[in-house]
């Protein structure tokens, strides 16, 4: 019986008192971690607007900052291929033909022209990372993952340029060319926001499931799309950190940096999930009961 009070005080207490928005779930996530679980049974309608919210944010924080601060650097599209990039032309012997050298990072991305050297090989890079290396004849992708290492260098794809570029291209075609690179850059902000949701759903899938020992025997009576949501907003404050820690260039390495986030989600999931674990009476109640029920059977 006072298993069954309780649980109908639960119930009371997760009738709305007010409308729960998306930035209030966000400051739950940051600083009120301990009402997460009733937040994640009031907050249904909420959850993809939360979802679709956290993903533009991360997407802004790794590509969209770093990627408009470079861009304004240069003064903009306009400034950067007519100033700051060397003049070159596509010439009619189907070589690319530049004044001098050109390297350029975004968002993680390497961008060198040179066009002293045909084609990029292993042996030409000075440090690893992701690599669009234009040469006179053909234009690469690399990634390098050791500068010693042959075996990791890995060529993404391999163009000669004259399948990329018409003769005659030069620095006016970019120019004409910039509207559609700002599309390009909406799209590709797009794609990463995508691929964050995608993959912190499956994350709040995985700890949903590792929880479930914690939301079966809860007082608050959570099915498993709650505890799903739940694990998504406990999410929050790891997914910040790590993502931030990787727009400052991994000022603590990437594979430390997931461990602590794993332990910081696990903790808010304890952390939300603890106001409403059962007391020892209500446990031994619930054995008694069991008990009582379990002997009634055995008579019959």
């Amino acid at each position: 019986m006072h298993t069954m009070n309780n649980v109908i005080n639960e119930k009371r207490d997760l009738t709305p008192n007010k409308k729960i928005g998306v930035m209030d779930i966000f400051m739950i996530s940051l600083i009120r971690v301990k009402e997460l679980a009733e937040t994640s049974v009031k907050s249904a309608s909420k959850f993809v607007n939360y979802v679709v919210f956290i993903s533009l944010f991360v997407a802004l924080i790794v590509f969209g900052v770093p990627t408009a601060s470079k861009i304004f650097s240069f003064g903009g599209f306009y400034k950067l291929f007519t100033s700051t990039m060397p003049q070159f032309e596509m010439g009619e012997d189907k070589k690319l033909v530049s004044d001098k050298r050109f390297e350029m990072n975004i968002s993680n991305v390497t961008i060198i022209m040179d066009t002293s050297i045909d084609t990029f090989v292993f042996g030409d890079f000075e440090e690893e990372g992701l690599y669009v290396a234009i040469g006179a004849g053909k234009t690469k992708m690399i990634q390098l993952y050791d500068v010693n290492d042959d075996s990791s260098y890995n060529e993404i794809y391999n163009y000669p340029n004259e399948v990329l570029f018409n003769k005659g291209f030069n620095n006016q075609t970019l120019v004409s060319m910039i509207p559609l690179f700002y599309v390009m850059l909406f799209v590709s902000f797009c794609i990463v926001a995508t691929y964050f949701a995608a993959k912190y759903l499956v994350l709040a899938v995985i700890f949903a499931i590792v929880s479930r020992s914690l939301t079966n025997i809860s007082k608050l009576p959570m099915t498993f799309r709650d505890s799903f949501r739940m694990c998504f907003y406990s999410q929050t404050i790891s997914i910040i950190l790590v993502n931030v820690n990787a727009s400052v260039g991994y000022f603590v390495g990437p594979l430390i940096m997931s461990i602590i986030g794993i332990i910081i989600t696990t903790v808010i999931i304890h952390m939300a999930m603890g106001p409403h674990m059962p007391d020892i009476d209500d446990i031994l109640d619930k054995f008694h009961d069991d008990d009582n029920s379990n002997n009634s059977s055995d008579k019959k």
